[in-house]
């Protein structure tokens, strides 16, 4: 299957989907974001995929959405951006509403949009190099897929998203954000063989399993309380705040890298 942003492998009922933007990080672009739910819904209709493995190609599984240009004109107006974090939420959403299992191999940076799309995968096993957080708020940005209360618990999931601080994966395994942390080198053969154990049982029973967990959490309101976090994420991006204005100016008068120091200058302990 031939894409531009992202890698479609099958091997033995398993695809492998991987974010192959390694010189930006695998950052989140519209493209890739297009890609990757269309290679989703090929998968969910092919028989022969029993199991996803998604992953990022080079040193990141992503840093996030791509956030190096500016918004085009079409999406100035809140309405428009309403539009585009629909559409994130939509990609997110791809390995909750696939039928077949996801598993998360996170190889390096995982962060912000990146790190909800794995918060929203089956299972995740992660480098002992890898690195988690949502730093959205820090730029004036709010988290587009408000997952993270789900998976880590109320009282972490604010510390987290107040601060915008990052974790390496030791602490990610103690707050419940990934099931395993395994030597570098031994991601893949580990992640693989967690999904071979699974493909020991009948696809059938695993689907319906799936399914019937993730209704129970859209039950209890998840899905709701996601879209409802589109509201306010499009709020927060159209608010003008001192934050935002700095971070902007920054990054048109001396590029992205620039902002991005300046951003975490401000949270360097003293």
């Amino acid at each position: 299957m031939a894409f531009d942003t992202i890698r479609y492998e099958m091997q033995e009922h398993i695809l492998t989907i991987i974010f192959n933007r390694p010189e930006k990080l695998n950052a989140f672009s519209r493209e890739l974001v297009h890609e990757t739910i269309e290679a989703f819904q090929l998968a969910d209709a092919d028989d022969e995929v029993h199991l996803i493995v998604v992953t990022g190609a080079g040193r990141a599984f992503s840093a996030g959405y791509d956030i190096s240009g500016g918004r085009d004109e079409s999406e100035r107006t809140p309405y428009n951006w309403r539009l585009h974090q629909r559409e994130n939420l939509a990609f997110s959403l791809q390995p909750w509403q696939v039928s077949k299992p996801v598993i998360a191999m996170v190889n390096g940076y995982c962060l912000a949009g990146a790190c909800e799309f794995a918060l929203m995968c089956d299972l995740r096993v992660a480098s002992d190099k890898a690195t988690f957080g949502e730093p959205e708020i820090r730029f004036g940005a709010g988290a587009p897929i408000l997952i993270t209360p789900w998976i880590v618990g109320l009282t972490k999931a604010k510390e987290l998203l107040y601060t915008g601080d990052t974790m390496d994966a030791h602490e990610a395994l103690r707050c419940n954000m990934i099931n395993k942390v395994v030597p570098h080198e031994n991601l893949e053969e580990e992640t693989r063989k967690l999904a071979r154990r699974i493909l020991k049982i009948a696809p059938e029973n695993v689907r319906l399993t799936k399914q019937a967990i993730n209704k129970t959490f859209e039950m209890m309101g998840l899905k709701h309380a996601l879209e409802y976090n589109v509201e306010v994420v499009t709020i927060m991006e159209n608010t003008d705040t001192e934050v935002q204005r700095t971070f902007n100016q920054i990054k048109q008068e001396k590029g992205l890298r620039a902002a991005l120091d300046w951003r975490d200058a401000r949270f360097k302990e003293e």
